[in-house]
């Protein structure tokens, strides 16, 4: 466009000498407006490098993490280095600025070198020249941006994100009308907190309780005639008679591995306070790292109930706990120990990968340490571990039979390998004698066109996340259809605390069927009702809980 336009501008040399001047020969531009082309043409290429830039940004997104919200666009990737390794970083700044930045100007010179070709060869007209190169660069500043942007915006979810603020806007309910504080007992007592009673009375007999997060992990991975192999069958075989939710749902908007805690142990989605609020620190990483001071201070989670009723609580992961704030949310919540990978690497551990933290056979042999430990004390416990080594991108440890095409089909095997030794331990020194075990996905798999199992998955539907439970006594799931805030209040009930209604944050228990649960819940709300209140804003709710 602008270069064309300085073709325009006719030229400043004087006449030949002894050629009359004559009402024709145009003046020459002045300081000004060639100041204005200049700016015009700056402006045109930051409008295109800006499209590229955003386009660059989904593409790098799609491929490493798959579509994602904008409460995970704003809690995770801000404060990205160090998560995942220092390959991440140079990946995104590579996919998302140097790409794009030379794609432009490659852009730039071409079109520089076809507008002196199409001047020089007098291909057209003058006047021609100019209206063409202008159409062409008013279609680009255009297309370019707006296709960058709605491209992005699809990728982050933005239109469901916007939906949201016109459905608060319009009165309808919000997670804010279905909220509930976790009660058990006749009322709240001033040790108990709000909404809480203790039972000094040990009426309701309480069990030890060990939850396991296992990374990434569902369903259908042991379907072997998509995959490899059952990569799940050493922990179907070491829990075989166990219990477990058929249908164990991640809610919409979730998806990644604090959005997957925060449901199952508080009952919400995990949002941000505002639409811009300040969560960078949520995913610092190492000790330099800034963190929270406190993460949802607002809510009642699982951590507090137990805390509450007596129980330590002890959080082990193989990952540094200040990544996305995971520390500072157990600290808040009533967890006494959070042992992470600062530890490991203090305790002289090396089986550790670089981008993220120690292997799942170690983690859990650290781990019968522990349990064996709080066993053996009077006070009830609650162990919450989170595994790592099905964590993206693959890593075969020395341990783990690398007999498939695919990484992470034998990976997720071993890893299932270490699950299963854990369990069988548990078994071996009684410890399931008077404490319940639940292992659960953190979330489903991401697909990502780069990462693994994209061809297996991504027209897959009806995926659920993996889960086993076992109680002393056993255990009747009465909802066999649940999604990760139904979780919450299981867990409450399973670990043999009973919930007043069966309800803790806007989930109802999957120990209670509808006849047992009052008016006025999820339960009562069709499917397409209960799509749109999950999604709902409710951002003067999150400010309280996030202490704002």
């Amino acid at each position: 466009m602008t270069s064309e336009d300085r073709d325009a501008v006719p030229s400043t040399a004087p006449p030949a000498q002894g050629e009359p001047l004559s009402a024709a020969t145009p003046a020459a531009p002045s300081r000004r407006s060639r100041l204005l082309w200049g700016v015009a043409i700056v402006g045109f290429w930051l409008l295109v490098l800006t499209g590229a830039i955003l386009i660059g940004a989904a593409l790098w997104v799609l491929r490493t993490f798959g579509p994602l919200s904008v409460d995970q666009l704003l809690m995770n990737i801000p404060g990205g280095e160090g998560a995942g390794g220092d390959g991440l970083v140079r990946g995104a700044v590579v996919s998302i600025l140097l790409i794009p930045a030379g794609i432009v100007l490659v852009l730039a010179l071409l079109c520089e070198k076809s507008r002196r070709e199409l001047r020089r060869g007098g291909v057209l007209r003058p006047r021609c020249r100019r209206v063409l190169l202008r159409g062409i660069a008013a279609v680009l500043a255009v297309v370019v941006p707006v296709g960058g942007a709605v491209a992005f915006g699809s990728t982050i979810g933005a239109g469901a994100y916007l939906q949201s603020y016109a459905r608060e806007a319009s009165g309808e309910a919000t997670l804010a009308d279905y909220y509930v504080v976790p009660r058990y007992g006749m009322a709240a007592n001033t040790q108990g907190g709000p909404g809480m009673r203790s039972d000094p009375s040990g009426a309701s007999e309480r069990r030890n309780l060990v939850v396991i997060y296992l990374e990434s992990v569902e369903d259908s991975f042991s379907d072997d005639r998509t995959f490899e192999k059952n990569m799940l069958e050493p922990v179907q075989q070491a829990t075989a008679g166990w219990d477990s939710i058929p249908s164990f749902r991640q809610y919409d908007g979730g998806g990644w591995t604090m959005s997957g805690i925060v449901s199952t142990q508080c009952g919400i989605p995990l949002r941000t306070a505002g639409s811009l609020a300040d969560a960078t620190t949520l995913n610092s990483i190492g000790a330099d790292g800034a963190t929270p001071e406190s993460y949802l201070p607002g809510a009642t989670c699982l951590g507090d109930v137990l805390a509450r009723e007596g129980y330590r609580n002890v959080f082990m992961g193989g990952a540094d706990a200040s990544f996305a704030g995971k520390g500072s949310f157990l600290e808040t919540h009533g967890y006494d120990e959070v042992h992470d990978l600062r530890e490991w690497r203090e305790l002289g551990e090396t089986e550790v990968r670089d981008d993220w933290g120690l292997s799942d056979r170690r983690l859990f042999e650290r781990a019968r340490e522990e349990v064996t430990r709080l066993h053996e004390q009077e006070q009830p416990f609650n162990l919450t571990m989170l595994t790592l080594d099905t964590h993206e991108g693959p890593r075969v440890y020395e341990y783990c039979d690398w007999d498939t095409e695919v990484a992470m089909t034998s990976i997720t095997s071993c890893s299932m390998q270490q699950v299963a030794g854990f369990v069988d331990y548990l078994d071996e020194t009684g410890v399931l004698e008077d404490t319940t075990v639940v292992l659960m996905g953190d979330h489903l798999k991401m697909i990502a066109e780069g990462g693994s199992f994209w061809e297996e998955l991504k027209d897959r539907e009806d995926r659920t996340i993996f889960n086993r439970i076992r109680t002393p006594e056993g255990v009747e799931i009465v909802r066999d259809d649940i999604d990760q805030f139904s979780m919450y209040p299981t867990l409450i009930e399973l670990a043999g605390i009973e919930l007043e209604d069966h309800r803790a944050g806007v989930g109802v228990s999957a120990l209670a069927g509808p006849e047992d649960v009052p008016p006025g819940t999820i339960l009562d709300l069709d499917a397409q009702e209960y799509r749109a209140l999950v999604k709902s804003r409710a951002a003067e709710f999150y400010r309280e809980l996030w202490g704002e």
